[in-house]
């Protein structure tokens, strides 16, 4: 038995009282996390492996308590470890919604959003808001991938223009507790009802951060009219001071922003040699960034087709 596998049976024992447990490793996330799922006689378990980015861990349990005050749907904590390297938390099943589903989108959508305008509730007094800087950080990488991809140096001129763009049209967005990765890879389906997974990351962000997530997920094509239909009751349901067109806005703005991080972020995974079965990803993304410029009539969107 290897050092890693022993540490981790023995803190699991220490926890369930029994060794007689099956570990089997999960799928593997954009992130140094790693995932198991335990089988006892009696219970299965997730468990998580935090050894490689510790603060991810006390992040997750802090947001964990945030959400549950506000009634968000989230895997319930079972156990941690003293260091935060292991977590036991509750096993919400085998598939998550970007798999595929008996339950149909605009279910799906609804539920989501129903979750989503929980998360509005969150205390936004004690999380962490983004920044100028920060919005601007997520996105450097991408201008890196964009010379890789021979764009001229007019063409990164221009691009670099978009970023700040961006990031002013985001600044001037209604800021709230945001999830910052609300897609359905996120999402599971328990017992009826839709749990929200991987909320490590909760924080007070622009309004269309989330909406952008979900409404137009890489992998997800929805009818034009769903998206208006769904989009109209979320508002209403929550409150929000907003007209569904401003709102379309600062969702393709957000679309376009979070496209060009992950598309950096993959590119940057790749290099290193990891997540290489998300290749093919990287068009998707792409076409979304495509989608938000084309939208928001941005020149720029030009420089992206020739890319893609």
């Amino acid at each position: 038995m290897n050092k890693n596998l022993k540490e981790i049976t023995d803190w699991l024992s220490s926890v369930i009282g029994t060794q007689n447990f099956n570990l089997e490793p999960l799928r593997e996330e954009a992130s140094s996390r790693k995932y198991f799922r335990i089988s006892t006689d009696e219970k299965t378990f997730v468990l998580v492996d935090n050894s490689e980015n510790k603060e991810q861990a006390a992040k997750f349990l802090y947001s964990s308590k945030l959400l549950i005050n506000s009634s968000v749907n989230i895997p319930e904590t079972y156990a941690f470890s003293e260091d935060l390297r292991f977590m036991l938390i509750q096993d919400l099943g085998e598939h998550t919604l970007d798999a595929p589903s008996d339950v149909d989108d605009k279910e799906i959508l609804l539920k989501a959003l129903k979750q989503l305008s929980l998360i509005y509730f969150c205390d936004q007094d004690i999380l962490k808001s983004c920044t100028k800087n920060s919005l601007f950080e997520q996105t450097e990488a991408f201008s890196e991938f964009c010379l890789e991809q021979g764009c001229n140096e007019n063409e990164i001129k221009a691009l670099e223009s978009l970023r700040e763009q961006l990031v002013e049209d985001l600044l001037n967005q209604q800021f709230i507790p945001v999830h910052n990765d609300f897609e359905r890879r996120n999402l599971m389906i328990y017992r009826n009802e839709l749990f929200v997974i991987d909320f490590q990351d909760l924080n007070v962000g622009p309004i269309g951060i989330d909406l952008a997530s979900l409404l137009f997920e890489h992998d997800m094509d929805y009818p034009k009219e769903l998206l208006e239909e769904v989009l109209s009751i979320h508002i209403r349901n929550s409150g929000l001071q907003i007209e569904a067109d401003e709102m379309m806005n600062h969702i393709m703005v957000a679309l376009s922003h979070r496209s060009m991080r992950i598309v950096g972020t993959f590119n940057n995974y790749f290099k290193n040699g990891k997540l290489l079965n998300r290749k093919k990803d990287i068009k998707k993304f792409l076409s979304r960034i495509c989608l938000g410029l084309g939208y928001l009539e941005k020149p720029q969107l030009k420089i992206i087709e020739k890319i893609l």
